[in-house]
């Protein structure tokens, strides 16, 4: 089945009363992961040219949910508009291509949308890459200051626990922390490999146990360019002109900066891949991937998220769940999902929900053969 992952990132008052609206539109189940997102705190004056700047966090609400095929642009449109989305600062919104493979009835209560499409509103962008960096507790702000220092748009971090690929690497296993962070970044197309250079460079992703980055399609979206704070008063900020371009241009093809000149490394990228997201029920996702990494999986990431649906008595309900994110070669798709199905996951124990994206590429530290 083809359905649309719609995803906004964030700060936590704006999320508050996008969750409460989502169900007064139809939107009858939401998910929301709490995360941070960064800028850069630049300072003027001599000094700034001796030291870099400090990085801001503050928390945001990673808000998604999934709708038909034709339904994502009018979402997209409506909350981009009203909570003014466009405007750098203010947060991401974007969706995303999805097959779901197999759901617990919960998932499946009927959706009838109160939105109407119109072209007039917001035009979306459709030259957007997403890429997610998967790094050791500790190293993510190191990842998030690359797109930040090159003004690509601003990264969302999120935490998880790893699973599988850690337990086969022997003696080296006792000096890694399975807590793990994502940097989350949607970017113009035409950085995203020199990014992904960056970001393998910087978190040392060629190195054994280090983390591992991947890129995956976006079909529309608005990212958020307000990358940097800055004393210094100006009738508008450098974000606020390159976003008023992006709109003259209708879409961010102008910018094509000197990203794409960097020089690249020879390397060996993994291609053919398939994200599966598993959505489980609170202490059921342990055991969900070992069964997917016994046939095939080679490990996961388990994260907590929040889980809110509208029943057909109006009445609300909340608890948490667990996100298990998998990335796996697409050929092993199949019989992974069968393996989830012998479990009885998706019955009323585990309440499980898969889906797949597709990946483009990914990197990751692999043995040499000799």
């Amino acid at each position: 089945m083809k359905y649309n992952k719609v995803s906004m990132i964030v700060s936590r008052e704006i999320g508050k009363s996008i969750a409460e609206e989502l169900f007064a539109f139809g939107i009858r189940h939401h998910f929301n992961e709490i995360g941070r997102s960064s800028i850069l705190n630049r300072k003027t004056g001599f000094s700034s040219f001796f030291s870099k700047p400090a990085l801001i966090n503050y928390p945001v609400d990673i808000l998604s949910f999934f709708v038909e095929d034709d339904e994502d642009r009018a979402v997209l449109s409506y909350f981009a508009k009203k909570y003014d989305l466009r405007s750098p600062g203010k947060g991401s919104i974007f969706s995303q291509e999805i097959e779901v493979l197999e759901v617990h009835k919960e998932y499946m209560q009927k959706q009838e949308l109160r939105l109407k499409h119109n072209d007039n509103e917001n035009r979306l962008f459709r030259d957007l890459t997403g890429i997610i960096c998967v790094v050791q507790r500790g190293e993510g702000d190191k990842v998030a200051r690359v797109a930040l220092n090159y003004g690509t748009s601003v990264p969302a971090t999120t935490h998880g626990e790893g699973s599988g690929v850690r337990d086969k690497l022997g003696l080296l296993r006792i000096t890694l922390p399975s807590e793990k962070e994502l940097i989350n970044l949607v970017l113009s197309r035409h950085d995203a490999d020199a990014v992904m250079e960056l970001y393998i460079s910087e978190a040392k992703l060629d190195e054994p146990g280090r983390g591992l980055a991947y890129s995956f399609p976006i079909k529309y979206g608005m990212i958020n360019t307000k990358i940097s704070r800055s004393q210094a008063e100006s009738a508008a900020s450098i974000e606020q002109m390159v976003s008023a371009i992006d709109s003259l241009k209708g879409g961010m093809e102008w910018r094509k900066s000197s990203l794409e000149r960097e020089s690249f490394k020879n390397r060996e990228f993994l291609y053919d891949l398939a994200e599966l997201n598993l959505i489980c029920e609170e202490g059921r996702g342990t055991e969900l991937v070992e069964a997917a990494m016994s046939s095939g999986a080679p490990g996961a990431t388990i994260c907590k998220i929040r889980y809110n649906n509208l029943d057909n008595e109006m009445e609300t309900h909340r608890s948490v769940k667990e996100l298990c994110k998998m990335i796996v070669p697409e050929s092993q798709v199949p019989e992974i999902c069968e393996a989830l199905k012998k479990t009885g996951c998706f019955e009323n124990d585990a309440k499980a929900f898969l889906y797949s994206l597709p990946v483009q590429k990914a990197f990751t530290y692999r043995a040499k053969r000799y």
